[in-house]
């Protein structure tokens, strides 16, 4: 009884706070904003009118594909070089990664637009992809180390016994049993990339449009396709949650060999 009382609050906190809006997301997202009336696909059918969609969808994909890239490319060697380390040196290492989401991102970004602003670079797609790969790097790393920290070294030790060389180990065994890290790294950045509106702003002078901006843009004309859109990105993180949950299996050891 005790510890159902001492659940409560958290129960609380996520019907107010992550299911009800949840809900209401939903709800206008299949409620046709003319009439009032139920229409499961008559915002998605308004949605396929807007002209500006289309680039909309593909700036989001190469900002979103190319961000998750970069931050996977530059994050797999951080978080695999922080799992050799001893831990008085980690602990610094990791504190020196995680200390840039200390300071507000939106001045991070500023700072960032100013320094591209001294050096005469044009702002635009690159920029923007700079930012975010600057703001999510963190959300990589921190899965992935995880992930490979956990591996057992016997797996290792018994690919080199087999007559593996250390780069054949590498990637026959660490890199299919951090799956798991690699999943959730690229789910954690690849939803918030294509869903923010702040980075996009600044990094590129209110330029472009990634969803975010666009769901942003809605919501003062029509919160039931802003929340239509919101519905797809949701069925996205979903799908992605399973495919990380896949290669998981709760397993200890990381995820498995292919």
């Amino acid at each position: 009884m005790f510890k159902k009382l001492m659940a409560l609050p958290y129960a609380m906190f996520m019907l107010l706070f992550v299911l009800l809006p949840l809900a209401l997301i939903l709800v206008f997202a299949v409620i046709d904003a003319t009439d009032g009336s139920f229409d499961m696909i008559a915002n998605f059918k308004e949605l396929a009118k807007e002209d500006a969609l289309g680039k909309v969808i593909v700036n989001s994909i190469i900002a979103g594909f190319s961000t998750s890239a970069i931050c996977l490319l530059i994050g797999y060697p951080i978080a695999y070089y922080l799992t050799k380390k001893e831990f008085n040196k980690k602990g610094v290492m990791i504190g020196l990664f995680i200390a840039p989401m200390w300071v507000n991102f939106l001045l991070r970004m500023m700072a960032a637009k100013a320094v591209f602003s001294v050096l005469n670079i044009r702002l635009g797609m690159g920029t923007v992809i700079f930012g975010l790969s600057y703001e999510f790097l963190p959300y990589m790393i921190m899965p992935l180390y995880n992930t490979i920290q956990k591996i057992d070294k016997s797996y290792i030790e018994g690919a080199g016994d087999l007559g593996a060389t250390p780069t054949k180990a590498f990637w026959k065994v660490t890199v299919p049993l951090s799956m798991p890290g690699i999943l959730s790294g690229l789910t954690m950045v690849m939803i918030p990339s294509v869903t923010t509106f702040a980075v996009t702003e600044i990094m590129s002078n209110s330029k472009m449009m990634l969803l975010g901006d666009f769901i942003y843009s809605l919501k003062a004309d029509s919160l039931n396709m802003a929340a239509a859109i919101s519905i797809v990105l949701i069925l996205f993180m979903i799908a992605s949650m399973a495919l990380t949950n896949k290669y998981d299996k709760g397993n200890d050891k990381g995820g498995k060999l292919w």
